[in-house]
């Protein structure tokens, strides 16, 4: 029920987002079942504009941090996104994007790119459990820490992530106004 429900609103809205070309709308086929995983992308490229009516609860809203592009970092305004983002990065191993989510664009660091990728490509299937973390404000900046597990084979590192950004200053920069990691205690 699911699928043919997601199917229809798909199938409806691509009929929408057609209505203003000169191509006839696309028919379903009842021969042609598209499968769970083509359904899935398809979905994921409509977005969030459609509504699919589904039997149960509604799913989460998928987060601002998953809509990104390799090698840039989320730029939402909720720690708990930005984390979520950042997790996604390391487990794809997309090291440039892990990086980015330092402060000025990977610099603080304290490691260049390639420095960067070569400590953490240590990790060779890393699974990421970020907790609920605390957030505090101090001297004009905001603060959030959260203790982190990766578990990567046997290997099991434990820490935390602290996450910084100016509140709301009057004259602030964009890189300033985005949460970024200011400093961890994990080592890969």
């Amino acid at each position: 029920m699911i699928r043919f429900a997601l199917a229809a609103a798909l199938t409806s809205a691509v009929a929408i987002n057609l209505s203003g070309c000169d191509r006839p709308a696309p028919v379903p086929s009842d021969s042609a079942s598209p499968s769970d995983a083509a359904l899935e992308s398809m979905a994921a490229s409509v977005g969030s504009s459609v509504g699919a009516v589904v039997d149960g609860p509604s799913p989460a809203p998928t987060p601002t941090a998953d809509i990104r592009t390799p090698g840039v970092p989320s730029v939402s305004r909720d720690a708990g996104e930005v984390l979520a983002a950042w997790r996604k990065a390391v487990e794809a191993r997309d090291w440039a994007t892990a990086r980015a989510y330092w402060g000025d664009h990977g610099a603080r660091s304290g490691l260049s790119e390639k420095a960067f990728a070569a400590k953490w490509s240590t990790l060779l299937d890393p699974k990421v459990t970020i907790d609920r973390g605390e957030q505090e404000g101090a001297a004009g900046s905001l603060y959030y820490t959260a203790p982190v597990r990766i578990i990567d084979g046997s290997r099991i590192l434990r820490g935390e992530i602290v996450l910084r950004r100016v509140n709301d200053v009057d004259g602030a920069t964009d890189e300033q106004l985005r949460w970024h990691i200011d400093s961890t205690t994990l080592e890969p």
